[in-house]
């Protein structure tokens, strides 16, 4: 089993040009982290994702609008190989399994963008841009890759579409829109790895809703809406980020809290297709914007956001427990944390 992980750090503030993106690596074993590379980027590196063959990181600057595409070396280091602007202000990418398209979506535009990826990983023309709503946040592929995903915190829905990775172009699904419980403000959306559910976060009421997914049809069908994720008797803040371990049986969403800032843990249960809460584990730090697990789901690393620190988690019993291993300082404003 692999012992050393590249993690990636995307930082920065909003009206600032001191974006960066800082390269450790990662020991699993003693879950320590130790800089490589640091880079200058200008705005925000608010979000980041890798091409399917590993070799290019692509990055959303939300402060200025723009896309850049980095060749990753054989110790995970980056080098600049384009930059676009794009039609908004990008706060999340995903890249399709065929490597030739990039998918962004703008909070404050409220669109969802398509832009080609060329040769060597160079960013190239916009190929698509759709009205998703107001205050996208993420864009979410299935595991076909034939159909996307756009939770709005503004309009309080998910909207679906079909993608066509040939002519790289997104068309309405039917229905097109699926409405959240009034006021939750849906933020992040996260597969479960059987690819027959899906986990979205309400970033306004801090709480976690579970659908079905049909695979035929490409749409998601509410199963349990609005699980409180915050601990309880706190509950002013808000909600950001979820992910699945690898096993399936534990769904993770942070908490973004001040100085109780937490994940919480929850069972899922695939025949039911329910959640329940386990425990909630403090992040060491505030505002955890962004998290990750390793594709073993054996660390777990949280962004804390307005204390620029990093918290390192060993994932312990079957992913329904965290064990702390230590914090490491990081660039101002950490956005993103990626663990390949």
């Amino acid at each position: 089993m692999e012992r050393l992980k590249t993690v990636y750090v995307g930082s920065g503030n909003w009206g600032s040009d001191a974006g960066k993106i800082q390269v450790f690596s990662l020991d699993l074993d003693t879950a320590r982290l130790e800089l490589r590379q640091e880079l200058a980027v200008g705005g925000i590196a608010a979000f980041m994702a890798r091409s399917p063959d590993g070799r290019t990181l692509f990055v959303a600057d939300e402060g200025r609008g723009r896309l850049s595409s980095y060749s990753i070396g054989s110790g995970g280091e980056l080098a600049p190989v384009s930059e676009v602007r794009c039609q908004g202000h990008p706060v999340y990418v995903a890249v399709d399994r065929s490597g030739r398209s990039l998918l962004t979506c703008f909070f404050e535009e409220g669109k969802t963008e398509v832009v080609a990826i060329d040769e060597g990983g160079k960013l190239g023309v916009s190929a698509c841009l759709v009205d998703s709503g107001r205050e996208s946040h993420c864009t979410v592929f299935d595991a076909s890759h034939r159909f996307l995903f756009v939770p709005t915190r503004g309009d309080n829905w998910i909207a679906q579409y079909r993608f066509d990775a040939e002519s790289r172009r997104l068309t309405p699904n039917d229905p097109i829109r699926v409405p959240e419980l009034e006021g939750a403000g849906p933020r992040h959306l996260a597969f479960h790895p059987s690819g027959r559910h899906a986990f979205l976060v309400g970033e306004l009421t801090l709480t976690l809703s579970t659908y079905a997914f049909d695979a035929e049809r490409g749409t998601l069908g509410a199963v349990q809406r609005a699980v409180p994720c915050a601990l309880p008797g706190l509950e002013t803040g808000s909600a950001a980020d979820v992910h699945v371990h690898p096993n399936g049986n534990f769904v993770y969403v942070s908490n973004r809290q001040g100085d109780e800032s937490s994940i919480a843990i929850f069972a899922f249960d695939a025949t039911t297709g329910r959640v329940t809460l386990v425990r909630h584990e403090l992040t060491r730090g505030r505002t955890p914007r962004n998290f990750a697990l390793d594709a073993d789901g054996r660390v777990l690393i949280a962004g804390n956001q307005d204390s620029s620190d990093v918290a390192v988690f060993r994932v312990a019993a079957g992913g329904s427990r965290f064990e702390y291993a230590g914090s490491t300082q990081v660039a101002p404003g950490p956005f993103f944390i990626g663990i390949y």
